[in-house]
């Protein structure tokens, strides 16, 4: 089982040291990964409910506060490590036009030198789709385009083509070229059936957010008959999972607004296998708010808990 650590990129902690402070620890203790979230646009008053169920209050989705924009978040970690993966959690991609988005992901993953992860979502904010002049209805439609879009440029030796609803172009060659054959690894994240059914399709790899270990188990049935139904291997999608923890000692709790992993090394141990035996692969971990202690609950666990997973 690997683990990936959320970086500190929404408010007050989105700063440049404290940013490169918690990759290069990552980088250094052995993490698999480190990932960063995404959002454009922020209105004065949110009407649209938050995705994310299981949390009692939103305030970070509320205007001023402070999201480092993903892309630029990846170069400036891909230049200061050498080995961690660096992903996306999650961009939404209809926001963006995917020409431009391959562009941008190929540079850095040959910058990176192929340590790149594409974690793709739809997007929830009705105003942030307005902002950007996107119809909210089209955004499972864009994705699928988006991320076939992206990976026939990315794939293509010669000038290609490509004919959808959203995109349209005729012997095209991708300016910039990933270092990976056929580019960044696409991690489709949501925890719905929809999401599922991307994921069975199109997906490298599944980022399911604030799942149960028995919700986990449920979802892999259902993602495996539709991998298959797709023509697909299930043990070729690499199964993840988004959680808070909260270590024994003071840190600040900046998840007290929803269920955490929290407790003793033994307890945690015993929380984080039950989740390997559901068939999770990577668990991605959300921890304080303030960077020093994010290294220091990371070197706890590297000590404490890592060891006996």
């Amino acid at each position: 089982m690997k683990f990936g650590i959320a970086l500190p990129t929404v408010g007050p902690p989105g700063r440049r040291r404290y940013l490169l402070d918690v990759a290069t620890a990552a980088d250094r203790m052995g993490f698999d990964s480190v990932w960063v979230s995404s959002h454009v646009a922020l209105p004065r008053t949110r009407n649209s409910t938050c995705l994310y169920p299981r949390a009692k209050t939103a305030d970070a989705y509320n205007w001023g506060v402070a999201w480092l924009e993903p892309v630029a978040v990846m170069g400036v970690v891909a230049g200061v490590t050498e080995r961690v993966r660096i992903g996306s959690h999650v961009m939404a991609l209809p926001y963006r036009n995917p020409v431009i988005l391959a562009s941008e992901l190929a540079s850095l993953d040959q910058l990176s030198l192929g340590r790149t992860v594409l974690g793709a979502g739809i997007g929830w904010m009705d105003e942030e789709f307005r902002t950007v002049g996107v119809p909210r209805t089209q955004r499972g439609a864009r994705t699928d385009e988006a991320i076939e879009v992206m990976r026939t440029l990315w794939a293509a030796r010669h000038p290609t083509s490509f004919h959808g609803r959203f995109t349209d172009f005729d012997d095209m060659w991708l300016a910039s070229r990933p270092h990976s054959r056929t580019g960044p690894p696409v991690y489709v994240g949501g925890n719905t059936d929809a999401a599922l059914r991307r994921v069975a399709r199109l997906g490298d790899g599944w980022l399911a957010h604030e799942l149960y270990p028995d919700e986990i188990t449920a979802a892999r049935a259902t993602l495996g008959r539709l991998t298959t139904e797709a023509g697909r291997d299930p043990a070729a999608i690499e199964i993840t999972v988004r959680r808070a923890l909260v270590p024994p000692f003071e840190v600040m709790d900046f998840m007290s607004d929803r269920v955490s992993i929290r407790g003793t090394a033994d307890e945690v141990v015993k929380e984080i296998d039950a989740y390997r035996r559901a068939g999770v692969q990577l668990m991605v971990l959300d921890l304080s708010m303030r960077p020093a202690e994010i290294v220091e609950t990371m070197e706890w666990l590297v000590k404490d808990v890592l060891v006996r997973l």
